[in-house]
């Protein structure tokens, strides 16, 4: 068996393609070229269009401005301001008095009143609760006031107070006790003074 090979047009086919190759290489390369010159190009339009608008806001925001500055009566903005600065003034005066007077609080009482608090909860009994707790200069002034079931109940806690501790050398010096209006409760308020340092 045998076969024929035409060598001959083989040798044709590839001296054309090689005569020409560089030219499709070439022409592929300079379409990816200007494909990525055009890809560049509309991200660049982009970039710009997004800093347009921006700029054409903040050109809008300070003509707004502008046209509200221009609007406002210099007279009535000075008398205005000053006034805020007058309103401004008084409270300050008065943070300072509070702070001023919050600092001696804190110098006098250097331990809370979390112990005051603990016996006046210690010695609660049934038919009696307070309404107010009053508790001045490091717990030195103290102010109750409540309401009972039976007139002896108020004494009777103010005497259970005595056993604690913290209320040691307090003495009750105010004591007011009156029917409620519909007559079921009693209404108590009593004031003391510590005379012994905690």
């Amino acid at each position: 068996m045998k076969q024929q090979v035409n060598l001959y047009r083989f040798a044709v086919r590839q001296s054309v393609w090689r005569q020409y190759s560089p030219f499709p290489q070439a022409a592929i390369a300079l379409l990816t070229v200007l494909l990525l010159l055009t890809v560049f190009a509309v991200m660049d339009k982009a970039k710009l269009n997004g800093q347009l608008q921006t700029l054409n806001k903040q050109h809008d925001q300070i003509s707004q401005q502008l046209q509200q500055l221009s609007s406002i009566d210099n007279g009535s903005t000075i008398e205005v301001l000053q006034q805020n600065i007058a309103d401004l003034e008084v409270e300050l005066t008065v943070r300072q008095a509070t702070m001023t007077s919050i600092k001696a609080e804190g110098a006098v009482n250097n331990t809370g009143f979390s112990l005051h608090l603990e016996g006046l909860a210690r010695q609660h009994f049934d038919g009696l609760w307070l309404t107010t707790i009053e508790l001045v200069h490091g717990g030195e002034r103290m102010g109750l006031a409540g309401v009972a079931g039976e007139p002896e109940m108020v004494p009777r806690y103010i005497r259970n107070l005595s056993n604690e501790k913290v209320f040691a050398g307090t003495e009750f010096d105010v004591f007011s006790l009156e029917r409620s209006q519909d007559g079921v409760a009693l209404i108590f308020d009593v004031s003391a003074i510590t005379e012994v340092e905690q």
